[in-house]
């Protein structure tokens, strides 16, 4: 009498998640958004720290664009950094969008607060040239990065924010019987 031979089994099991919880993303800075966000924290502070330095008729609104940009791009890259934007369950919403319309809206403030900061270089001191120049190098980031996002926008390129880990697992029972 034989016993009954135990067929041969084959488990495949592939699994894709996404990261559950708040992982510091170290490749961000590194990257080309990256640093063109860090250059517009950077430039922001300084044409702020420019235009405060003597007070002039239109200084309130360099101020403003330029702490207004320095704050909003801070934060904006912390929250990158932490991956917030990969948890789209929790916080869902067109993110590619809503930068390319945030640097649309800052390189347009930037460009009217440098050309203010240039009309009144002539009548002031130097600092409100300074404060100028730093203006128009900070508009010319904010174009390159507006181009950028739209340019991750068109393709809705969203890799950058997300991670997905996949794992596979395969085991082979091979229960034959030996003669």
């Amino acid at each position: 009498m034989m016993a009954e031979e135990a067929p041969p089994t084959h488990e495949s099991r592939t699994t894709t998640r996404r990261s559950s919880g708040l992982a510091l993303n170290t490749e961000y800075p590194k990257s080309i958004p990256g640093i063109i966000k860090i250059s517009e924290i950077v430039l922001s502070i300084i044409t702020f720290i420019c235009s405060i330095v003597k007070n002039w008729d239109a200084s309130g609104w360099v101020e403003f664009v330029s702490f207004t940009a320095f704050l909003s791009s801070l934060i904006y890259f912390i929250l990158t950094l932490v991956n917030l934007f990969s948890f789209t369950t929790r916080f869902p919403g067109p993110w590619l969008l809503i930068e390319f319309i945030y640097c649309i809206i800052f390189t347009v403030f930037f460009l009217i607060a440098a050309f203010v900061a240039a009309a009144f270089a002539a009548h002031c001191s130097a600092n409100v040239g300074v404060t100028a120049f730093f203006a128009f190098v900070a508009t010319a980031v904010f174009i390159v990065d507006t181009v950028y996002q739209f340019r991750a926008w068109s393709t809705s390129d969203s890799s950058m924010r997300t991670q997905t880990t996949t794992t596979t697992t395969a085991t082979i029972n091979d229960d034959c019987p030996k003669y």
